[in-house]
């Protein structure tokens, strides 16, 4: 269990989950229109494959941050 802790890609993969989730959420509460899901799927995914690309983590965290805003856009 240790290994996958301390696997980049793992949280890569994890912070990329946690931004699906996100952008699922927006989709079932109703509150997202098509634009706003296609702008965090058009910034999420990619940013993801830039971390599992470059072996970075910030570029999912950066994703996952911009999903987070726009969600938070939405609900004010």
């Amino acid at each position: 269990m240790s290994g996958w802790l301390t696997s980049q890609a793992a949280w890569v993969v994890a912070l990329g989950a946690l931004g699906a989730v996100r952008v699922w959420a927006m989709v079932i509460s109703g509150d997202a229109q098509l634009p706003h899901l296609v702008a965090a799927l058009t910034l999420l995914v990619p940013l993801v494959l830039a971390g599992l690309f470059f072996r970075r983590v910030w570029p999912a965290a950066v994703g996952l941050a911009v999903v987070v805003v726009i969600e938070l856009s939405l609900s004010g």
